[in-house]
């Protein structure tokens, strides 16, 4: 399975038609940054997702930590091409620089041979997002064999999550009475965003109060989703909550309802994005948007470099970690929540930045 699904906030993803061609050998099997080979010094690969705000923010998280740890990083970028970051694995395995690997792995099932192989060579591996393994071992978050710890948050509960988050859009743009939701997708098709759609259509389909209403796919794109956005609210005036897959796609949402006018978010229509993005967090707290999903690619990076560290040093690391926490790191992030916590820092940005 091809994991774009950390990709969809970064605004740079690309369509499923232009996967194949990804796939066909974009980008460099080459790190980044050359580390230094200085004797003494630990050395570390981080094998990142892509070149988005998402990507980079991970890969900075990571680049810190290691710094204050005094290890030396070189970092990988994918390009969203998962046979790219198998060569990318294999070849750093054959060089036998690195004693670890943090990994964003862009298709688990295929690559485990490969981590076996570094696992093999005595390489401490750690694992970003997912418990490794299929779509349906993402569900919940778990420990894995491949893996020394696993940092990140279990897929099945997203869909949960944005269902409360949707109610609460509803009760607060309707009250109690028929809420018309508008769902905006990242790409057709794709197995995680597949799951979660239908996750949330069957629970609407139970619920005679709403309509939930699947919009064509933004891409994960601000530009792509303003386009579709656009399309959509010319030909339906009735929508009362706006909810989408990317913090991105929401900004381009919005633009389009200020050129197709009739809608002004916070008022007559509430907004929902995902990512937690420092821009949008802003939005939340002035009240155009009602609120964000959290994700934190700076902070799993920070974790994941970390513990591979201290396995290095002889010491016990915990095999999986929830990176949700409800006072620092919180699954939804609204109006209450940053009334309750004025200090809450947002983990990244849509410009590629740490929040």
């Amino acid at each position: 399975m091809l994991r774009f699904r950390r990709a969809r906030i970064a605004g740079s993803v690309l369509a499923v038609a232009a996967i194949a061609a990804v796939i066909s050998g974009c980008g460099s099997s080459s790190p980044s940054k050359a580390s230094s080979t200085s004797s003494g010094k630990i050395h570390m690969a981080i094998f990142y997702y892509n070149p988005s705000p998402y990507g980079i923010a991970s890969l900075k998280g990571a680049q810190e930590e290691a710094a204050k740890l005094g290890v030396d990083l070189d970092a990988f970028d994918a390009d969203n091409n998962p046979t790219l970051q198998s060569t990318q694995i294999q070849d750093a395995i054959t060089t036998g620089k690195y004693k670890a690997f943090w990994v964003w792995g862009l298709d688990d099932p295929a690559l485990t041979p490969i981590i076996d192989k570094a696992l093999s060579a005595g390489i401490k591996v750690a694992c970003a997002d997912y418990t490794w393994g299929s779509l349906q071992q993402q569900n919940t978050l778990s420990a894995s064999k491949t893996c020394l710890t696993t940092v990140g948050q279990p897929i099945g509960a997203e869909a949960t999550n944005l269902e409360i988050a949707m109610n609460g859009a509803c009760t607060k743009a309707v009250g109690s009475g028929h809420c018309n939701i508008a769902f905006l997708p990242g790409l057709a098709n794709y197995p995680t965003d597949t799951v979660r759609i239908d996750a949330m259509t069957a629970y609407y389909k139970s619920r005679s109060n709403y309509t939930f209403t699947v919009m064509p796919p933004g891409n994960y794109d601000e530009t792509d989703s303003e386009g579709v956005a656009q399309t959509f609210f010319t030909a339906n005036k009735n929508i009362n909550v706006f909810a989408t897959f990317g913090d991105q796609m929401a900004a381009g949402a919005m633009t389009a309802m200020k050129i197709v006018g009739g809608y002004t978010p916070g008022k007559n229509i509430q907004i929902i994005g995902y990512g937690g993005a420092k821009e949008i967090v802003a939005l939340v707290k002035s009240g155009s948007v009602y609120a964000t999903l959290g994700l934190y690619p700076a902070s799993e990076s920070v974790l994941g470099i970390q513990y591979l560290y201290d396995a290095l040093k002889g010491k016990s690391v915990p095999s999986v970690v929830d990176i949700i926490n409800p006072s620092t790191r919180p699954a939804i992030i609204d109006q209450a929540y940053l009334n309750s916590h004025p200090n809450f820092v947002p983990d990244w940005t849509l410009e590629g930045g740490i929040g």
